[in-house]
């Protein structure tokens, strides 16, 4: 039942207030949560690497960085050796110091930008420090600690980007020419494939570690614990990297994280005191408790069964069904999780507003039966306290198992129902019985609350819509698990047709125009399409990419063609078409570009294109002008050169072909 509004703010207070000791504890759980809410909705600018630094050093200080090592030399009981340690360490010591400078001399010349001598000294600075950390980062990557470093190789490798950013944004005003802003682009465009590509093999081998290490209940619980916060601290800013191209990212980017955290089974069980004999094996709670790849849903209602056991007629949570829905579609209920059980009437919770937090009540009850029969052991559920943002709700009763232990605000002096980092979104349920005991455990599921319920196309910023949010997919598409470093599952078809729809809700005039890029890897060459309220819009051919697992696999294409939208509530589908045989095709999201954007790339291509069709006559296209030189060709090439690999690679080879037959044609008149 709601609780009015003021009870609620009061207990919300009261417990963002006992809670304040905790935070100390879980700096790496928060620090990562607080950056990545920060940069998946980051402004344009210079602003990001100061906000980073500031994050972690004004937290943690040089000292507290052990805490990022020890947080998963625990999850993975694999101590860091004192050397490798010690070598990063000292390397962040010197990070801190040389970032520290930068960040002052970067203000002093932004304060001062008509000094040439400050714009020497920052500049110079930069170049530097970049050499520095680019030098360090194989401290934070030393062989047979790469688990265990993981947390702290991904928060340098976030630094790194960032100040290569820098050069997109401040270079020309430093004087830099195109060649050399363009050399530190491809080094960011490097460091980004190499840097995700560390982050999610060392994830998932740390999850094969786990996975081997043995089949109990404990051993899954550490290996879900693993999963979990990893996922929060890594993985989460590793989907953040690509944002950080000032390319193809010029305005404000609104991206969302779809993939789904489990928190610890609502099971009482202590470790140092308890046999695990009686629990679920490694391979029922992986079964019972995870679900398979899926659509989001977003969570609208619990039907909660209440069971009892007759000694001493213990009342506990014993099966419920779950009620959901997609941006744009019906009610979805579940299948029956646990027993239809029928001891109480059902509890029918209907949430009005996102499931922040739970506060639940496990417990373990040893049960006398008649002799000879020895206690029973009976492990349930007895009530969760549920808080959303417009009140709680109450399965029983309230406990002391708190989900901000495990998933904790992103700002923890902010009032939780304001700065909660995660939303409920499912649960599930295992049951174990044996002589004398009875097992019965909920586990929730959770997805980042950046992940909005609405697919809000906006007129001034980029639009991410990642393709699981669609409310159907078509015959053909299946769900697949992500690779660890595009924020969520992806679409998959191995034959043309189209994906599925999505439900889209449009924030702005109907006169705004848009343009549509698609992140995708394919095993093919292929033809994408797009339609919106049932009419073509858009159509382009596509090259195959490297592979589907890493991150060089995966490329950003756009249709060159801007359309509008004919109503504020649209249904979009994509399609993929000409190609025969059976492929992979993998989609992880869309984007909605504002059409007046300009972006740099483009205008470099368009300058490039004219500076090569100026060099032949305009009645012959393979007829070079009389009076071009070699150095003007030689300028030329230097322009197409200057091209993003990444967003026009097939027009720069074309436009390289032209070029060099230019030179050919250059070398045949002096001869």
């Amino acid at each position: 039942m709601n609780s009015n509004e003021h009870d609620y703010l009061k207990v919300c207070d009261d417990l963002s207030e006992t809670n304040m000791e905790r935070f100390d504890k879980n700096d790496a759980l928060e620090i990562g949560m607080s950056i990545v809410s920060e940069l998946l909705g980051m402004i344009p600018g210079g602003a990001a690497l100061q906000f980073v630094f500031n994050q972690l050093w004004s937290r943690l200080g040089d000292s507290g960085w052990s805490a990022f090592m020890e947080h998963v030399e625990e999850l993975i009981d694999t101590k860091i050796e004192g050397y490798a340690k010690n070598k990063a360490l000292s390397e962040l010591a010197g990070m801190h110091r040389n970032l520290e400078t930068y960040i002052k001399l970067l203000n002093e010349w932004e304060n001062n930008t008509g000094s040439s001598k400050a714009q020497g000294r920052v500049a110079n600075y930069f170049e530097s420090l970049e050499q520095a950390v680019e030098r360090g980062m194989p401290q934070f990557a030393v062989g047979n600690f790469e688990i265990p470093l993981l947390t702290v190789y991904v928060q340098a490798a976030n630094l790194h980007l960032l100040l290569l950013r820098d050069v997109s944004v401040y270079g020309k005003r430093w004087g830099w020419s195109d060649q050399k802003i363009k050399i530190y682009y491809e080094k960011q465009v490097k460091y980004t494939h190499e840097y995700t590509n560390h982050c999610s093999t060392w994830y998932n081998r740390g999850l094969d570690k786990l996975k081997n290490k043995g089949s109990s209940y404990q051993d899954w619980y550490n290996y879900n614990r693993f999963r979990r916060e990893i996922t929060l601290t890594v993985l989460d800013i590793v989907a953040v990297f690509p944002h950080y191209d000032v390319k193809a990212y010029p305005i404000q980017t609104v991206g969302q994280l779809t993939r789904e955290v489990y928190t610890d089974p609502l099971i009482n069980f202590n470790p140092q005191l308890d046999s695990v004999s009686q629990l679920p094996t490694f391979s029922d709670m992986e079964n019972a408790t995870i679900r398979t790849p899926h659509l989001m849903e977003f969570l609208r209602m619990l039907t909660i069964y209440t069971d009892w056991y007759s000694v001493g007629r213990n009342y506990y949570w014993g099966g419920h069904r779950v009620t959901s829905y997609r941006v744009g579609g019906e009610n979805i209920t579940s299948p029956l999780y646990g027993s239809e059980a029928n001891q109480e009437l059902p509890r029918q919770l209907y949430f009005y507003g996102p499931v922040f937090r739970t506060l639940s009540n496990p417990t373990l009850r040893y049960l006398q039966q008649p002799a000879p029969a020895p206690p029973f052991a009976l492990r349930r559920l007895e009530g969760v306290e549920f808080h959303t943002t417009t009140g709680t709700d109450m399965y029983r009763e309230r406990g002391s198992v708190d989900s901000f232990n495990e998933l904790p605000p992103f700002n923890p002096v902010g009032l939780p129902r304001n700065a909660y980092s995660h939303r409920l979104c499912h649960a599930t349920f295992v049951r174990k019985s044996g002589t004398p005991y009875l097992i019965t455990g909920t586990v929730f599921s959770w997805t980042h609350r950046s992940a909005e319920e609405t697919n809000t196309i906006d007129s001034n910023r980029i639009t991410q819509i990642p393709l699981v949010k669609a409310y159907q997919i078509s015959s053909g598409t299946t769900v697949r698990r992500g690779p660890g470093f595009t924020g969520g599952d992806i679409l998959r078809r191995t034959g043309p047709g189209t994906f599925g729809d999505i439900k889209l809700n449009i924030n702005s005039p109907l006169s705004q125009r848009y343009r549509v890029r698609i992140r995708y890897a394919s095993t093919t060459d292929l033809q994408f399409f797009t339609n919106i309220n049932g009419t073509t819009i858009n159509m382009g051919n596509f090259p195959k990419t490297v592979n589907n697992s890493s991150s060089e696999g995966y490329r950003t294409v756009s249709f060159s063609t801007p359309f509008s939208f004919s109503n504020a509530q649209s249904i979009f589908r994509l399609g993929i078409q000409a190609f025969s045989g059976v492929h992979e095709i993998h989609v992880d999201r869309i984007e909605f570009v504002p059409a007046e954007v300009t972006f740099e790339a483009e205008y470099d291509l368009e300058r490039a294109q004219k500076a090569v069709n100026a060099l032949f006559t305009s009645t012959n296209p393979k007829d070079m002008k009389t009076y071009v030189t070699e150095s003007q060709i030689d300028q030329v090439f230097n322009l197409v050169e200057c091209l993003s690999d990444e967003v026009c690679l097939d027009e720069k080879r074309e436009l390289f072909k032209k070029v060099k037959y230019a030179k050919q044609l250059n070398i045949e008149r002096n001869m």
